[in-house]
């Protein structure tokens, strides 16, 4: 079936069933980042004010909150936070 031809009450409810598949491939890759976490581990992710690091201070069941260098506390989506590799010659 064509988008094009499909009527207005189609399109809502392939809308719901997108945004929902959405939502639950977003809630699989936020568990899967919170499992990788630990308190006190250094991570990164973007803001609008440029790439932020800082420390995990507290972990929500969808958000972490990372204390930044600049002592600013920031709660971020689970899925845009990404760890901090050591790297070692």
């Amino acid at each position: 079936m064509r988008i094009e031809d499909m009527s207005l009450e189609q399109l809502i409810e392939l809308n719901e069933y997108i945004c929902q598949r959405i939502d639950e491939l977003r809630a699989r890759a936020d568990l899967n980042v919170l499992k990788q976490l630990r308190l006190g581990q250094v991570v990164h992710f973007e803001a609008p004010e440029g790439e932020i690091f800082g420390k995990v201070v507290k972990m929500n069941r969808k958000t972490v909150v990372v204390l930044s260098e600049d002592g600013k506390r920031w709660k971020v989506s689970a899925g845009l936070v990404k760890l901090l590799r050591d790297v070692r010659p």
